[in-house]
């Protein structure tokens, strides 16, 4: 029989986002709890009640993050990736997130995504790459319905905490990745005798994504401080 909780859970923003999150945190105490928030239906319900123009819900990678920019890489549209960032965030500064062994979680895991502003975001600077948030949620895709291993059913919110999950390994996380790739292709396409017009452009957006990660590495042996009052 269903609840009245469950009843209401697409109600505003706020409740499709607690209702995630209260499974999610039952899940984590060990308690038996439905999955029905990841169903095609729920995830469809999600994707209406936090705003987003299209739902994510049975459809695949290409679709939901068409290939774009000068990268041709797979991004998630801008629009879809603020609001998910958005919550996240939101989520970050509730202190929603705790850590297993005891060290404090990192407030400021979002930081280089979130728009700069001279408040900055838990005392640290904030640095508005929202693009490599776009390209982290469409890489964590992957995890939805595209490729057979389906774990998040391309829900916006779990897709999200995927990505967070790969940051806490490593803030540069994806610049690095998205670098690997590029030059994987490259590699694979000088192997494979593919005409040097498509191998001159793999290696051109290899440069950009090299140049793109040095930029990144420099921005982070720069910004170690606090932000003054």
């Amino acid at each position: 029989m269903e609840t009245a909780a469950a009843k209401s859970k697409f109600r505003s923003k706020p409740a499709a986002i607690r209702y995630v999150m209260e499974h999610l945190a039952a899940i984590d105490d060990g308690k038996a709890q439905s999955f029905d928030f990841i169903s095609t239906a729920d995830v469809g319900g999600f994707c209406n009640a936090v705003g987003f123009a299209d739902s994510w819900a049975g459809k695949t990678y290409d679709v939901i993050a068409p290939p774009a920019s000068s990268l041709k890489v797979n991004l998630v549209p801008e629009d879809q990736a603020k609001i998910i960032l958005e919550i996240v965030v939101k989520m970050v500064r509730e202190d929603h997130f705790t850590s297993r062994d005891g060290t404090p979680f990192d407030k400021t895991i979002l930081n280089d995504f979130i728009a700069t502003s001279r408040k900055g975001f838990a005392g640290k600077p904030t640095l508005g790459h929202m693009w490599e948030w776009q390209y982290a949620l469409a890489v964590e895709l992957e995890h939805g319905r595209t490729r057979g291993t389906n774990v998040t059913n391309n829900h916006p919110l779990l897709t999200g905490l995927v990505v967070m999950a790969h940051l806490l390994e490593d803030t540069l996380y994806y610049a690095r990745l998205l670098n690997m790739e590029l030059e994987g292709e490259l590699t694979n396409a000088i192997l494979a005798k593919k005409p040097a017009k498509d191998i001159a452009d793999l290696a051109r957006r290899h440069q950009i994504a090299k140049v793109y990660l040095g930029r990144r590495l420099e921005e982070k042996l720069t910004d170690d401080f606090d932000i003054p009052g």
